[in-house]
């Protein structure tokens, strides 16, 4: 049983794929089409305008996935998968080098010592550049009040 998410996105693959030429849909294995068609969602109406590119269609994740395997299974030729294949590793290697830049744990600890620096520094400041006010305390009636009675009772 595949996810709901999936299962929209293989009816979304099959709608594109009733939309092209019957020699692209030949290329794809029987059982590869019968495993689509007995996942896909029964209940998603799929709307999608065929008079746009591909690229320019609002497509779910999952359909841009499957259709990618496709495409790169079946409708490259060995030049194009290679190409491909280079370009999915390119685009994942961006991908972890920003995840590296963002997380790298050395950097997080440099800002978080830079920023405790910085708060030093300025507590610091505050502490040469600030006046002390001197303020008097007041007791409230209500204490005032309770302690008059312990002292009537001799209570601390």
């Amino acid at each position: 049983m595949v996810s709901l998410e999936l299962s929209e996105g293989i009816s979304e693959t099959i709608d594109i794929l009733n939309h092209m030429d019957k020699n692209y849909i030949d290329k794809i294995p029987r059982k590869f089409i019968e495993f689509l068609n007995n996942n896909k969602s029964n209940n998603y109406i799929v709307d999608l305008d065929h008079s746009k590119k591909i690229n320019e269609m609002n497509l779910k994740e999952e359909t841009k996935d499957i259709l990618a395997t496709i495409y790169m299974n079946y409708w490259c030729d060995p030049q194009q998968k290679a190409n491909y294949i280079n370009l999915i590793k390119q685009n994942e290697n961006k991908f972890q080098e920003e995840l590296r830049k963002k997380y790298n744990p050395d950097d997080i600890f440099k800002k978080s010592k830079q920023t405790q620096k910085m708060i030093q520094d300025n507590q610091s400041d505050e502490v040469i550049n600030n006046n002390v006010a001197v303020l008097k305390y007041k007791e409230s009636i209500f204490k005032k009040f309770i302690k008059k009675i312990k002292n009537i009772f001799h209570i601390n």
